[in-house]
Parts: structure tokens; sequence; C-alpha cells
């Protein structure tokens, strides 16, 4: 079924289309803008990455009525036959007690860790001196959800350990009760981290600890995602021109079938400066700064 959405760009139709994984089953409804099935003339063939519906990639073709009549099934992805550099078990969502880091880890904490994390910071959260059996928790949670996503650095030391070796982590985040310490506490507003609040409110409130586990891992997969994406398309137009922030997020929504509103391109963009180490152009920002120029401010 078609439904009008209201983007930040302008009002355009977008569908709701029902997938199944060919090969594990799972259903999810996706959403696509009408634009991408209106320049087909018949079956819309679209790939779905991994994480967008469950852990594997695919094509459904999809016809004019939103209709999938059919699926096709990837042999390998690029990923699946790279040489790896090590072997790993992968931990699994009920190999961690969710229950006890939500009992004794404060909302705030995480979303701070999230957002450090995606800034490429480095991350000490301190926790009181009898929850030391938390730590392997805690070091098992981090690495699930960030699995095939960032690269974090995150130490959790217990009250006791800190106070005797603070000096060595003026340079970290850290995270302590609900606040920042230390020299950064001034970095980080938490009024500020709309997208990172609702995603880790999202996770609390959840009641199935596996799902939320999930949901919190493949949101963080899909910023991952969605920032290489964004760095492919400034990078293949070239990085001397600046970018049109409308072309930009068409080609997101294209490529990976989300409504990206320009709170959330601004989060992508920020990403990409700090965690990718390439700041992106935008064309209004070059405007805003050449009408400054002209009056020489």
């Amino acid at each position: 079924m078609a439904v009008k959405a209201q983007s930040n760009i302008k009002t355009e139709l977008w569908g709701n289309v029902e997938i199944v994984c060919p090969i594990c089953r799972l259903k999810k409804i996706i959403n696509i803008p009408m634009r991408i099935i209106d320049q087909s003339k018949q079956l819309t063939s679209l790939l779905i990455p991994t994480g967008r519906v469950c852990d594997h990639a695919f094509v459904p073709f999809i016809d004019k009525h939103l209709k999938v009549r059919g699926y096709q099934k990837l042999d390998a992805l690029l990923d699946d036959i790279e040489p790896k550099t090590e072997l790993f078990t992968e931990l699994k969502p009920h190999d961690i007690d969710v229950f006890e880091i939500k009992m004794n880890l404060r909302p705030e904490i995480m979303i701070y860790a999230v957002q450090g994390s995606l800034l490429k910071k480095r991350i000490l959260i301190v926790i009181e001196n009898n929850l030391e059996f938390l730590k392997d928790t805690l070091f098992d949670f981090f690495d699930f959800i960030f699995q095939k996503s960032f690269d974090v650095h995150i130490l959790i030391h217990t009250k006791e350990t800190y106070s005797v070796s603070k000096k060595h982590y003026s340079e970290y985040f850290v995270l302590k009760g609900k606040s920042i310490i230390g020299g950064m506490k001034k970095s980080l507003n938490i009024n500020e981290l709309k997208i990172e609040q609702e995603i880790i409110k999202e996770f609390y409130r959840e009641g199935d600890s596996n799902l939320g586990l999930k949901n919190l891992r493949d949101k963080l997969r899909e910023i991952y995602t969605l920032c290489h994406k964004l760095l492919e398309f400034y990078k293949k137009q070239g990085i001397n021109h600046p970018l049109q922030e409308k072309k930009a997020i068409r080609y997101l929504e294209d490529t990976h079938f989300i409504k990206i509103s320009k709170g959330y391109f601004k989060f992508l963009v920020d990403i990409i400066k700090n965690y990718f180490n390439t700041e992106i152009i935008l064309v209004q920002d070059k405007l805003a700064e050449k009408i400054d120029h002209m009056w020489g401010l």
C-alpha cells in the first residue's frame, strides 16, 4: 500500500512492501520511495542489504502494486569471501545478561558511550566497586552491538581502580553515574543527542532482551552502512565539489530504503567527519560562506 510521507525535503509518495527472506523466512515491512517503482517498466529489483530485514542479503522483484513476485538468493557477498585476519566465535544475544545491564547502567551512560564510539573517542566507564562482576557482561554487550560496524575503544574500571589511575585517562570520555567527568566533561551535551537518546530509549523500553539487543546492533550497523554509502557518494562526485544535501539524501533513500530527515543527515555527516576523518562540504555551507564574505563578516 502506498502512503504519503512528509519528508524534511518535500512531500512525496512512499510504499510499504512486505518482504520475506527467502533463506530464513523472517518477515518485515520496508518503506521504499515510489519513484523507484515508477522508474521500472515491469518488475523492480532491489538489493536488500544484510541487516535491513535479517542477517541475509537478497533481491526481491516487486510489481507496480507493491507485491513481491519472486526472490533471488545471493551465492556470496564480498565480505564473506575476503580473507579474514582473525577468527573468533561470534557472540549471540542469549549470551548476554541484558537485565543486569539495564538494572545497573543508567541510560545516560549508554547514550554517551554510543555517541563517543561513533565519534571515534576513547571511552572509560567507571562502575561501583561492588559491580566488578558486571565487567565481562559489559564487554560482551559492546562487542555484540558493534559487530560488523564501528571499531570501538571502551575500558571499564571500578571506582577504586580509577581513583588511583585517573591521570592516565585525561583524553578519554570518562563516564560515571549518569555524567561525563574529568577534562572532557564539556565535550557533549546530552540534550543535543536526540538521535542517540531515541536509539537507547528503544533498547531500554524493549521487554524482549534478545530482540532489544538485535535491534540496537542492527541500528548501529545501519548508521555505519549509511555513512559508508554517503562517503562513497561524496568521493565519487569529487571531494573538491560541494555536496547537494537534497541529492545526497535521495541517494541514501533510494539505496537503503529509509527516510532520511535533515537532522539525521547532519548526524551522519558529523560521524563521517569524526570517525572517518573526512569533512563533507555542503553547497549551502559554501553559499553561506560566500554571502558572509560579500558582507564582510
